[in-house]
């Protein structure tokens, strides 16, 4: 197996040179590139993940808006056959194989419950709870920014699934199943099919999300030639882990702007809405670098927002980029 995973290693290597200098015309049919990054695993399934978030948004954009189908692509999945059975956002956002205390272990610890992320969506999917008879901008907007914010939680997994097969006692380096191929499923989720529906998109619209991309994928690359020597990488992993902080928080700060200037109160209830679904990814590092001011940024999103507060919250953000 080690000949073998070393011999896979040399072949990549010889085709493909240094991943910041690949070009699709080298590229095997089973590769993903962009930005410089190229994957030495197959990860084509776990990059149609996102289709999953467009098919069930889109389903919503029906009059009247097709719940049924979105929550059964929610709940099922669609798009992301993955041994027995097709992985789903829900099943990743229920506490997906009992990690995310590890993953995201002050949020968990936060919403006291390991599984916090599918509950916000499942309600506004099903009309339950706080979206009991809410108007449906109201609920697709939850819906749009949690299962965003559920992605860049599925690439958090990734990244301490890579570390723990590299640094565990027998190191798992296989292109099939070991730390390099967890390391390309960070790329495959937050890249999306051809960029789109993914953490990918919706950062090259916001202010600095587009530098956080060619940041990502340009550390990636360089972690990835350490991993295909089958030694781990601390220091591209923490600079990975950072960057995904980045975009979520860039992610929010986008949202709080949109907030702050929203020119009627149903587009303000829009706003905060979208950004508690954000939110779902963005409280990890404001957890970890200003603990003390969670609970104000819950009130400036609570309920139809509270453009007065935003400018604190805003700055609280910023403070947090700051120190990433």
């Amino acid at each position: 197996m080690r000949f073998a995973s070393s011999l896979l290693v040399f072949v990549f290597l010889l085709c493909v040179g240094s991943a910041a200098m690949a070009t699709d015309a080298r590229l095997e049919a089973w590769q993903l590139s962009y930005g410089g990054f190229v994957t030495a695993s197959d990860v084509r399934n776990h990059n149609a993940l996102p289709q999953d978030r467009a098919d069930l948004l889109a389903s919503l954009q029906a009059t009247p808006p097709g719940y049924r189908d979105a929550l059964e692509i929610y709940t099922f999945g669609k798009h992301f056959p993955w041994r027995r059975h097709t992985h789903s956002l829900g099943r990743f956002a229920d506490d997906y194989n009992g990690t995310m205390l590890l993953v995201v272990p002050l949020s968990v610890t936060h919403w006291g419950n390991p599984s916090f992320q599918v509950g916000p969506v499942y309600s506004a999917l099903a009309g339950t709870a706080g979206f009991q008879g809410a108007e449906d901008d109201l609920r697709v907007a939850m819906i749009d920014g949690g299962t965003l914010a559920t992605i860049v939680n599925w690439t958090r997994f990734e990244l301490a699934m890579s570390e723990r097969k590299a640094l565990a006692s027998e190191p798992n380096w296989s292109l099939q199943n070991g730390s390099p191929k967890n390391w390309n499923e960070i790329f495959a989720f937050h890249w999306g099919p051809s960029g789109l529906h993914s953490v990918h998109e919706a950062l090259e619209s916001v202010s600095g999300g587009g530098e956080v991309n060619a940041a990502l994928y340009r550390t990636l690359a360089e972690g990835q030639v350490h991993l295909l020597e089958q030694r781990w990488a601390p220091d591209e992993a923490a600079t990975v882990s950072a960057l995904l902080d980045q975009g979520s928080l860039r992610l929010l700060h986008a949202a709080l702007i949109d907030l702050e200037s929203a020119p009627s109160d149903g587009a303000r209830a829009r706003a905060a809405v979208y950004a508690r679904g954000l939110w779902l990814a963005a409280a990890e590092p404001i957890l970890k670098f200003a603990p003390e001011a969670v609970d104000s940024i819950k009130s400036t999103l609570a309920g139809s927002g509270d453009p007065d507060s935003v400018p604190f919250a805003l700055e609280i953000v910023e403070k947090v980029l700051a120190q990433l």
